[in-house]
């Protein structure tokens, strides 16, 4: 120990002086922690609270927006099957009044290919009953004019009264 002194005397170490310095080195330090470190570190307590706190939201509106878009999703999905649905109907609706339709108008068509013919029929019965009275006028005139040159007057007039009456 006694080296420690000599040693130290020859430092020309004082003792008050060091004790002196030590204390001047705690008030010192004791105050740049009440005024420097511990606002310090306050605030970067606070900034760090506020960055989980900011994190911990986004977090959660992630989550909604995951739960959201798969609800949106979902809906979707129940709508298009609504729609394909509702398309499926119509079509089938559309369809089936195509088909009456066109029924009807096959029905249509028919009756009037019917009543066409009906009236063919007719003006044919009638041009034959026509041709059939015109034939009759001609062989009559024919027949007339036969008579008129094969028979005496005597015999035309019976034939004439024969084939008139």
């Amino acid at each position: 120990m006694e080296a420690i002194v000599n040693f130290l005397e020859s430092l020309h170490f004082s003792p008050i002086v060091f004790g002196a310095q030590i204390l001047l080195f705690l008030v010192f330090h004791m105050s740049m922690k009440t005024l420097i470190y511990d606002p310090i570190v306050n605030a970067r307590n606070q900034r760090e609270g506020r960055i989980v706190g900011h994190l911990a939201k986004a977090e959660a509106a992630a989550a909604n927006a995951k739960a959201l878009k798969l609800r949106y999703e979902e809906e979707i999905k129940a709508q298009r099957l609504v729609l394909a649905h509702e398309l499926k109907e119509a079509t089938e609706k559309a369809e089936k009044l195509a088909a009456d339709r066109m029924q009807q108008a096959r029905d249509e068509a028919g009756k009037i290919t019917e009543d066409a013919n009906a009236r063919l029929n007719d003006e044919e019965s009638q041009l034959k009953a026509s041709m059939d009275q015109e034939a009759n006028k001609l062989a009559l005139a024919v027949a007339k004019q036969v008579v008129r040159n094969s028979l005496s007057e005597d015999a035309q007039g019976r034939v004439l009264a024969q084939l008139k009456g």
